[in-house]
């Protein structure tokens, strides 16, 4: 429904009971409306109300923010605010002079013009902080923002009274909800209206309509709009915080501090806004002869929170994809407010949440919990954001930590530094929500691909350990006997040729020893192959214990074994193969039908001048052997 053409504002301006100017403010917008006014004749007729004249002249040196020298006059005032803003303001003090009391006994007229007062003045220093609109024109929407409540107070008085008796105490969407049922249209739809009837911007009959319940308004998110609307939102919290009873005040000032912290008003800048606004607000009751009402300096207004917090809810925002990869965010930021924003909204998205207040506490809850995402604000006591970014980066351990980096200020010198320090990202406040929620997600493929790459990097690691493992014992395999465990014939003739070349090189002596287990074939035959491979581990068991520690011995084939005698001459090679022997001799193997005795017969020849190749080294040494053979077994046969 069009409210602007909707019958009740229609019946409302035939029965002459809509709010507006009387005498000269009324015949003063009237002809700033026309397009052949000139600033003389708005000047001439504004001078023909002394009380007006006052008003307009205190209220635009109140208005405006360090001007280069005062307003004296009325030509000075229409000359610096310029008419249209003019025009807006003298709508202001006529209907506030005009409509200080009204026949709703429900109604309290006082506390809505104090209100929408100081609504105006939020909104006024506020919006000149942001740099957003004109201050002075943002000063009358928000003073004016509610009228619609006004003129359904003051053209059925009895009616909206019932309406206010009903909906007492209960939340303005359900008060919109009755008024709608019983008029046809809610206080937002009319004061939007009326803004249309006066002749109001477009932009400000919307943010009219939406600025008390903000989160029902279809503006473009981050738009210039959509922040105007925020920042009007906040200013009318204020009022609310400022003219609570104290017993309601500590719920209000926690939501003021959050929803400031979401339009990047953090602390210190709110208390700020705060004591300057209740300065205005004091001079704009005496100037309009409103009841003083005494309001404590803000930074002990805000105190009031701290005892409300766990009470209240934290917001939960919309458009959070729950169903994306959890992570645990570690916020770094010094504003209680914005720390609580940032929290729940990384709460509403499934996230771990863990908190700090400054670098040096953050650094200690890295060491701790490891978080895989750090939200940290740029401008911080004892170790900044910057400084924070620097120390993970040192770290081999922390420097896959997506960073991101918060600050108010949007410079490239800023982004920069930043990212030259490390940042992976960078946001500037105030953060809108779906920009925020699209650089999480950001985030959030870049820390689980990093997990799905470290997770890949340990299997790899450890199949290459596996594989290492299994290709050594592959290795060993391949080198070593099975039946006796001893080093196989491919294993003796890769460490013969290493030794062979390392005599060679370092003119060192060589010497080998061939061993053979004495009658062995009648063992088997007699015994049975079980009998024969217990007699030979028994045998390679004694060699190896009997050998040196530079001794090398092998299984060579069938019975015969290889000792491999490094820096060992002739003389030495012998005695170590007669010690051998001996303690081969001396076994006392036997089965379970009869006793066996086992000995060994070795053939020892040195590598020497003639010896040109470890082939041939063996070979003497084999011919040893068979000498020894002949000889008569369990003996040991030295080369000539």
């Amino acid at each position: 429904m069009d409210v602007a053409e909707s019958s009740i504002l229609s019946r409302l301006k035939i029965g002459n009971r809509l709010p507006s100017p009387k005498g000269v403010a009324l015949e003063v917008i009237n002809l700033t409306q026309r397009e052949d006014a000139s600033n003389h004749d708005i000047v001439r007729l504004i001078g023909a109300d002394p009380a007006l004249s006052a008003r307009v002249i205190k209220a635009a040196n109140v208005l405006l923010t360090n001007p280069s020298r005062p307003i004296a006059t009325i030509a000075d005032a229409v000359t610096v605010l310029g008419v249209r803003a003019l025009r807006q303001l003298v709508l202001g003090i006529a209907l506030i002079v005009d409509y200080r009391h009204g026949p709703c006994k429900q109604f309290n007229y006082s506390h809505f013009w104090a209100h929408s007062l100081l609504t105006g003045i939020a909104a006024k220093h506020l919006v000149a902080r942001a740099r957003l609109a004109v201050a002075e024109e943002i000063f009358v929407l928000g003073l004016l923002g509610n009228i619609g409540q006004l003129a359904l107070a003051t053209a059925y008085p009895e009616e909206y009274g019932d309406v206010l008796e009903h909906a007492k105490g209960k939340a303005l969407d359900e008060l919109c909800r009755q008024e709608h049922d019983k008029f046809g249209c809610d206080q937002a739809e009319l004061s939007g209206a009326i803004l249309a009837d006066m002749h109001f911007p477009k932009i400000f009959q919307a943010l009219a309509h939406d600025f008390r319940q903000p989160e029902c308004s279809k503006m473009a998110e981050s738009s210039r709009e959509w922040r105007l609307l925020h920042l009007l939102h906040a200013a009318s919290l204020l009022a609310d915080a400022c003219l609570a009873s104290p017993a309601e005040r500590g719920k209000l000032v926690v939501k003021l501090r959050l929803y400031a912290a979401r339009v990047a008003i953090e602390t210190d800048h709110l208390i700020e806004i705060g004591d300057a606004c209740v300065r205005d607000w004091l001079e704009w009751l005496e100037l309009l002869n409103m009841g003083m009402v005494h309001i404590p300096p803000f930074a002990e207004l805000l105190k009031q929170s701290d005892a409300a917090d766990a009470a209240v809810e934290v917001p939960q925002w919309a458009h959070a994809d729950q169903a994306n990869y959890r992570m645990r965010v570690l916020v770094v930021e010094d504003d209680r407010a914005m720390l609580m924003l940032l929290e729940a909204m990384l709460k509403a998205a499934g996230h771990d949440v863990l908190v700090a207040r400054n670098g040096v506490e953050a650094m200690h809850i890295v060491g701790q919990q490891h978080p895989q995402l750090v939200i940290t604000e740029w401008t911080m006591p004892q170790m900044d954001g910057i400084a924070l970014c620097r120390k993970l980066r040192e770290s081999l351990e922390r420097r896959d930590v997506y960073v991101i980096i918060l600050n108010m200020q949007e410079s490239v010198d800023r982004l920069v530094e930043a990212f030259e320090a490390g940042a992976d990202d960078y946001l500037v406040k105030p953060v809108a929500q779906k920009v925020f929620f699209a650089r999480l997600r950001a985030a959030q493929r870049v820390v689980q691909l990093q997990e799905e790459l470290a997770f890949d990097r340990e299997q790899l690691l450890r199949f290459s350990k596996d594989l290492a493992a299994s290709n050594e014992r592959l290795q060993r395999l391949a080198l070593t006997d099975a039946l006796t465990e001893l080093p196989n014939r491919r294993f003796a003739m890769e460490r013969l040729e290493q030794e062979w070349a390392l005599s060679k090189r370092g003119d060192r002596t060589l010497s080998c020893m061939m061993v053979d287990i004495d009658y062995f074939k009648p063992i088997n035959d007699k015994f049975g192959h079980q009998a024969g491979d217990e007699a030979l581990k028994c045998v390679a068991n004694t060699l190896r214990q009997s050998a040196r520690a530079q001794d090398v011995v092998c299984r060579y084939g069938g019975e015969e074994f290889v000792v491999i005698c490094p820096d060992t001459g002739i003389d030495a090679a012998y005695q170590c193969a007669e010690r051998l022997r001996m303690n081969v001799a001396a076994l006392k193997f036997k089965n379970q039908e009869a006793g066996i005795r086992l000995t060994i017969s070795i053939g020892v020849a040195e590598k020497k001048e003639g010896v040109a190749s470890i082939e041939e080294l063996l070979n003497r040494a084999d011919e040893c052997l068979y000498a020894a053979k002949q000889g008569g077994r369990n003996r040991t046969v030295v080369e000539k």
